[in-house]
C-alpha cells in the first residue's frame, strides 16, 4: 500500500502517464451509462472531462513543485470546478412541455471532474471509490427515483383532448376521483390530433397512488387522445 502511495506521490513520467490513463478509463466508464440512454454527453465527453481535470491538477502540482511550494495548488482545481459549469449548462434543456432534462448529466460531469482532480493529485483509492458510487447512483438509484416519483401524492399531467370534453375531464378528476386541482393551464403547442387543445394540470391526489394508473384512467376517457406525466 505504501509503495502505491509513493508511486502516485511522485511526478515522474510513468506516474503521470498512469494517472492520465486511469482518468480516461474511469471517466469513460461513467459515460457508458449516459451513452446507453442516448444522452448527448456520453463516453467521450466524460472521458475528456476526467482527463482534463487530472492533467490540470497535475499541472498545478508541478507548478507548486517548481516554485518550492510557493504556488497555490488549489487555484487550478478551484477554477476547473467553476469552469466545468459551461459544459453542465449545455446539457440542461427545457423541453416544449416545460420539462427539465439533463440535470443528472450535468451533475455527473461535475463529479467526474472532481474524480479527475483526485486522480491528478495521486489519490487513486478515493477516485475508485468515487467511480463505484457514481455507477451505483446512475444505475441503481435511477429505479429508486422512478419508484418514488411514481408514488407521490402530487403530479402534473400533460393532456391532449377535444375541447368539448374538458368538463368531463374535470368532473372525472374532481368528482369521481376526489383529486384537488392545484393549477390548470392551456398550452399553445401543436397537438398530435389537429383541433385538440392541450392542458397542463397540476393536482393533489390526497394520498400516495401509482401515477401510471391515473394516466391509464385519463386515457380511457372519451375525447382524450394523449396523456403523460410531466417530470424532471
Amino acid at each position: 500500500m505504501n509503495a502505491i502511495s509513493d508511486f502516485f506521490g511522485e511526478l515522474t513520467i510513468l506516474s503521470v502517464g498512469v494517472r492520465l490513463v486511469m482518468a480516461t478509463l474511469l471517466g469513460s466508464m461513467v459515460g457508458i451509462e449516459r451513452a446507453n440512454k442516448r444522452y448527448a454527453a456520453g463516453i467521450r465527453t466524460f472521458a475528456l472531462v476526467c482527463l482534463g481535470s487530472a492533467l490540470a491538477t497535475i499541472t498545478g502540482l508541478y507548478f507548486a513543485q517548481m516554485s518550492g511550494g510557493v504556488a497555490d495548488i488549489s487555484r487550478i482545481p478551484a477554477q476547473l470546478l467553476c469552469g466545468i459549469g459551461f459544459l453542465g449548462a449545455g446539457t440542461i434543456i427545457v423541453t416544449d412541455r416545460r420539462q427539465i432534462k439533463g440535470l443528472t448529466t450535468a451533475a455527473g460531469l461535475w463529479v467526474t471532474a472532481s474524480m479527475g482532480i483526485s486522480i491528478g493529485a495521486g489519490l487513486a483509492g478515493p477516485a475508485l471509490i468515487c467511480l463505484v458510487l457514481i455507477l451505483i447512483t446512475n444505475y441503481y438509484m435511477h429505479y429508486m427515483t422512478r419508484y418514488v416519483e411514481n408514488h407521490t401524492r402530487t403530479m402534473e399531467l400533460y393532456i391532449e383532448l377535444e375541447g368539448g370534453f374538458v368538463p368531463e375531464l374535470l368532473h372525472f378528476i374532481k368528482d369521481e376521483c376526489g383529486y384537488r386541482i392545484e393549477s390548470m393551464e392551456r398550452r399553445n403547442e401543436q397537438p398530435i390530433v389537429e383541433g385538440d387543445i392541450i392542458l397542463r394540470i397540476e393536482m393533489d391526489m390526497g394520498r400516495r397512488i401509482r401515477h401510471s394508473l391515473i394516466i391509464n384512467d385519463v386515457l380511457e376517457l372519451e375525447g382524450v387522445h394523449y396523456a403523460e406525466e410531466i417530470t424532471s
